[in-house]
């Protein structure tokens, strides 16, 4: 009995880890690639919900991108980008980016990280409508003011990526420290009171 609960664990841990892979590429699918930023200016963007449109189907290789956010159009010859997600006055970092392409069908893309320093995972999923959705997660998310790059290749000409960020406030290791000290200090207080009543 206890072999079959094992085997049965270790399909199921098998079968929760074969979404995560988004390494296997297939020749001629449309891909979409995360990694670090690189040398030149990143293109800020600055709401949680944006767009990003590939003219060519392929940026930055043949053509720039374009973001599109509160209404105004910016173009990131690089297709690099900068989290400036800063809504309540504290920096926020992007913990999942989600991509809806509404005219590719899912089972043609592929998404792979070109590194493993902002997110860990990526994922190819549907949505209702029959659109895709691309799913980057995990590892250490997009700090505030931190970039990262995109590179879409061989998707149809002026393919649309509607992208929706999640963003957490992550304090600072001082904040942390000194909430911690806060709660430490409440904690001793309360066991002396309860000594010195005793």
């Amino acid at each position: 009995m206890k072999s079959l609960r094992i085997a049965v664990l270790g399909l199921f841990v098998v079968m929760c880890a074969a979404p995560a892979h988004g390494d296997s590429i297939k020749p001629s699918d449309p891909t979409i690639k995360q990694g670090g930023g690189d040398p030149s200016s990143p293109t800020g963007i600055i709401v949680p919900d944006f767009t990003i449109l590939s003219p060519s189907g392929s940026s930055p290789a043949t053509s720039p991108c374009k973001l599109t956010e509160l209404g105004m159009t910016f173009t990131s010859p690089s297709c690099f980008f900068e989290n400036d997600i800063n809504p309540s006055g504290i920096g926020e970092t992007i913990t999942k980016l989600v991509f809806d392409i509404a005219t590719v069908s899912p089972s043609t893309v592929s998404c792979t990280l070109i590194n493993m320093v902002d997110f860990a995972t990526c994922e190819i999923g549907s949505f209702d409508d029959g659109g895709t959705m691309v799913t980057f997660l995990g590892g250490k998310g997009i700090p505030f003011h931190g970039d990262f790059t995109l590179n879409f290749v061989d998707f149809p000409e002026n393919t649309s990526f509607s992208g929706v960020s999640t963003a957490t406030v992550v304090p600072e290791p001082s904040t942390l420290a000194l909430f911690l000290a806060g709660i430490g200090a409440l904690l001793i207080g309360r066991g002396l009171r309860a000594r010195r009543f005793s």
